[in-house]
């Protein structure tokens, strides 16, 4: 499981991201990257947080592992929802929550965690009933 944060510059404050419910994991965190180096970044990562940075349909074709994008905050208009639904990945975000704050920056990255660990979790469960 790789996890790769474009932007985390764009909150305020240190983004302090607590520990995801599974064993191995990568973990990049960057405060800010251009487009040409998210692209670079992501082709391998299966998550994307990124808070406003775009994440273009260019970048989402080129990420073959990518299966879920968490905006880090309550706007998603940075992310290409229909390249995302094309194949079939989930898009959630932080409803009501801007970066705006440090106390704000440390809830959103928290809900950042849980929604990861949701995913995981229901990714989890449709392996064991497939199987």
């Amino acid at each position: 499981m790789n996890i790769l944060m474009i932007d985390s510059g764009q909150l305020t404050g240190e983004a302090i991201f607590p520990d995801l419910n599974i064993n191995k994991y990568g973990w990049q965190q960057f405060i800010s990257l251009d487009a040409s180096e998210v692209e670079e970044r992501s082709w391998r990562t299966d998550v994307i947080v990124s808070t406003c940075t775009p994440v273009s349909a260019q970048i989402i074709e080129g990420a073959c592992k990518l299966k879920l994008i968490v905006a880090a905050g309550d706007n998603t208009d940075h992310i290409d929802h229909d390249a995302a639904r094309a194949r079939g990945i989930h898009v959630v975000n932080v409803p009501g929550l801007t970066g705006n704050t440090a106390e704000n920056t440390q809830t959103i990255c928290e809900q950042v965690v849980q929604h990861i660990n949701a995913w995981i979790e229901r990714f989890s469960m449709q392996a064991d009933t497939a199987g």
